[in-house]
């Protein structure tokens, strides 16, 4: 404590939490990590008594484990064959295939979703933004969240109004009536826009029309990326020919004005 006020100091605790991902059906037990496991062993070996060996469960515990699986699955997960040339054996269906699939898919994105805790910028109100971050990679350099303000469409196409997250910047993007219904665009509704880097051009010729500041400019002598900051402190980032970007006399700490197409502007959302 210094002259009556306190310092928060904040200690960055990366969390490490073991997730056992349990499903039940019917209030009953479907699967949990032991099963999963048990049935790619079952996978792996071609036999319930080698499976229940190698995950270390008697062959009573497991027996048991798969006909309650198989009791409560939709469709079966586990085929079995007696005798033949083979010899016999148990082997899983292409549907419980799909569903340790899944399942281990959910597993990783519950780890992937503690691991967000850590980013302070990331909201954990809104589903698309997690959704994004958690599972969503493109290769547009500017990924943009906003809500829809207006919705301007005649029976082919027309344009949505998006106001960024800065609470400030608009942006027109240029759409389809069959996209805005096969997305469910709505006034208010949280959309992603997403803008490559080469589109945004360095003059003010587009209906979008920013006043920006050039942050930074990163060159390898062909080409250029620069940084761009909104008057709101938002970056965006353009690639162009470096010849351009002197040809316009582009230079660090500068104001200048950028412009976007509508139609170069790509809408994401969750439906």
């Amino acid at each position: 404590m210094n002259n009556g006020s306190f310092n928060l100091i904040r200690h960055e605790v990366m969390l490490s939490p073991e997730i056992l991902l349990t499903l039940n059906l019917n209030q009953q037990l479907f699967t949990d990590p032991r099963r999963i496991a048990l049935l790619k062993a079952i996978e792996q070996t071609g036999s319930l008594s080698q499976a229940a060996k190698q995950i270390g469960i008697s062959y009573k515990t497991a027996w048991d484990a798969v006909n309650e699986i198989n009791s409560l699955a939709p469709i079966p997960f586990l085929i079995t064959a007696t005798g033949g040339k083979n010899g016999g054996g148990t082997k899983l269906s292409a549907y419980a295939v799909r569903f340790i699939q899944l399942y281990d898919l959910l597993t990783q994105l519950q780890y992937n979703a503690f691991n967000i805790l850590n980013d302070d910028n990331i909201p954990l109100d809104d589903i698309l933004k997690i959704t994004a971050k958690l599972s969503l990679q493109t290769s547009a350099r500017n990924q943009i969240y906003g809500s829809v303000v207006s919705i301007e469409t005649n029976n082919i196409a027309g344009f949505v109004k998006v106001k960024l997250n800065d609470n400030q910047t608009e942006l027109k993007a240029y759409i389809t009536q069959q996209s805005v219904e096969r997305l469910k665009i709505n006034i208010n509704k949280t959309v992603l826009l997403l803008i490559k880097s080469p589109l945004i051009e360095l003059n003010d010729l587009n209906e979008n029309q920013l006043t920006v500041q050039v942050e930074k400019i990163a060159t390898d002598g062909h080409f250029s990326e620069i940084s761009f900051s909104l008057p709101s402190g938002m970056i965006l980032y353009a690639s162009k020919l470096t010849s351009e970007v002197n040809r316009v006399k582009l230079i660090e700490g500068q104001q200048t004005t950028i412009s976007i197409d509508p139609q170069h502007i790509i809408i994401a959302t969750l439906v």
